[in-house]
């Protein structure tokens, strides 16, 4: 017996269903690289979930901006989804964000009052840094301050711990403007940040592939795509031990089985289409 198998193929068209169902998103015209489009939407997106919120030194809201202020403080501290304070190009399937590539800082709206599901469009943004159980509120900016240096000057500032896996030991980076760093974000080129204590950072954000990506995204799906390809050979080894099933679901002596891949709860598993028969067959760890 010979098995048919396309994990590869599988993977992408779940992730293309998740894109689509769960994110409201089109993919009608994403055919290349799905994970690296997948892992760039899931990046820019924010999880619902309680966050402990933190305040910068320095900021300061716009008092005909507070009650937008409030309602993400209350939203952050009770874990309500954010999705509507996000720029409405979250649904654009081949929109990157470059700030939050080199510096992990997303920008949200300020207003209060929703409409085709986002908040309005007014004024200035507000800009923090988060992770699963933080909310770094660093400031209220302009629609030009994408690479205002004060950003990470705050955040080195205020919270050194949570970006200390970016400083660069031994190296030190120079000083750049704001417009030579707009300027190496257009053409998708990455740079360090040389703090006004002489700390050098990475890029916080985790950088930018040529493309316009994050560097995770693209390696994220080279590490699926390698696993993926083990796991393909993994379930031609134990072909013996499904066999069993296969005959009590109808199997009798065909030459060619089709196996896809289906991500059940914990484990990796193969449905056989022609005999309705799933097995999970190896453990997800993440």
């Amino acid at each position: 017996m010979k098995l048919i198998m396309d994990f590869k193929a599988d993977w992408h068209d779940t992730l293309k269903e998740i894109m689509s169902q769960e994110w409201g998103m089109d993919t009608t015209g994403l055919t290349t690289d799905v994970p690296v489009h997948y892992f760039n939407a899931a990046q820019r997106r924010i999880s619902a979930r309680p966050r402990t919120l933190l305040v910068s030194d320095t900021f300061q809201c716009p008092a005909e901006h507070q009650a937008g202020w409030n309602l993400i403080q209350q939203k952050v501290k009770d874990g309500q989804d954010l999705t509507s304070h996000l720029s409405k190009l979250i649904e654009n399937t081949t929109k990157t964000d470059l700030m939050l590539n080199d510096w992990g800082v997303y920008h949200l709206h300020l207003g209060t009052q929703i409409k085709n599901g986002f908040v309005e469009r007014a004024g200035p943004l507000l800009f923090a840094r988060i992770t699963d159980e933080y909310f770094y509120a660093i400031d209220v900016y302009d629609h030009r301050s994408w690479t205002n240096s004060e950003i990470v000057e705050t955040v080195h500032r205020n919270w050194p711990e949570s970006v200390a896996r970016w400083v660069m030991q031994g190296v030190k980076g120079g000083r750049l403007t704001d417009e030579e760093r707009a300027a190496l974000r257009k053409i998708h080129a990455n740079a360090f940040f040389l703090t006004e204590d002489d700390t050098t950072y990475g890029p916080l954000g985790g950088g930018t592939v040529a493309s316009g990506h994050n560097i995770f995204s693209v390696i994220q799906m080279d590490i699926e795509h390698d696993r993926l390809e083990c796991l393909e050979r993994r379930l031609v080894e134990i072909t013996d031990e499904v066999m069993p099933e296969l005959k009590k679901a109808g199997y009798k002596d065909a030459v060619e089985v089709t196996a896809k891949l289906v991500l059940t709860e914990g484990f990796y598993a193969a449905f056989f289409p022609e005999y309705r028969l799933l097995v999970n067959f190896y453990p997800r760890t993440a």
